[in-house]
């Protein structure tokens, strides 16, 4: 893929963000122009939280790691949102459809760049090898998590927590296809595509696990224990 493509790939992302989240803010009620003012900053807070991540893992502002879009670009713009005086977890439910888009994105810039490549699965006797097409699954990852996000938004029961689910179900896939990833360990032995997406699924399975299951139980209680009152 030749630069050209890519950054044609990349404007034609960009426009679909903010329809994406136009689209979404149907369901989620924000007003449009705060709707904007959050949409433009997405994409820079996302990259500057790219750069930290990996200040983080290599000590160097050199390059980007995706995990840092993930998980510390939600706290920006949880912040943001709390500054226009919206509730911060419904703004977050906009971002998740966004970040299963980014991820098939980035796996344009992956391709390009010639990164990220798959273990080699297979050898022959003549020195030939085959890699398992890892940037190209997560590539479809991505948009079946940004298809996935969307259905969660539209149904309508899980309001402010959607960004949750992307954690969770985003963890989960990343963890399994970076152990197909030609990887180095990080930390615990793991690389650091597996920790961060562990961190993730623990974040994300612990908010929703609290919120669905472990709450209402609690309410349950407290209504019983008022009405023996």
């Amino acid at each position: 893929m030749n630069d050209i493509v890519f950054y044609i790939i990349l404007v034609a992302a960009v426009v679909l963000l903010f329809l994406l989240m136009l689209a979404t803010n149907r369901y989620i009620k924000i007003p449009t122009w705060k709707l904007l003012i959050f949409a433009v900053l997405l994409f820079p807070v996302g990259l500057f939280s790219g750069k930290l991540m990996r200040l983080v893992e290599a000590g160097t502002w050199e390059g980007v790691s995706y995990f840092g879009a993930v998980l510390f670009a939600p706290v920006f713009m949880a912040v943001i949102a709390w500054i226009m005086r919206e509730k911060p977890f419904s703004m977050l439910d906009l971002c998740a459809p966004v970040g299963g888009l980014a991820v098939g994105v980035w796996k344009f810039k992956c391709l390009k760049d010639g990164c990220c490549l798959g273990r080699i699965i297979f050898r022959d006797e003549y020195g030939s090898f085959s890699r398992f097409p890892s940037r190209e699954v997560e590539l479809i990852d991505g948009f079946v998590l940004m298809v996935i996000m969307l259905l969660i938004i539209r149904r309508g029961k899980q309001k402010g927590l959607v960004y949750f689910w992307f954690l969770l179900l985003y963890g989960a896939t990343r963890f399994v296809l970076d152990l197909l990833r030609d990887t180095e360990p990080f930390i615990l032995g793991m690389s650091a595509g597996c920790f961060w997406a562990l961190v993730s699924v623990i974040i994300g399975g612990g908010v929703l696990l609290y919120k669905n299951k472990i709450a209402p139980q609690k309410n349950k209680s407290k209504k019983k224990n008022n009405k023996r009152k």
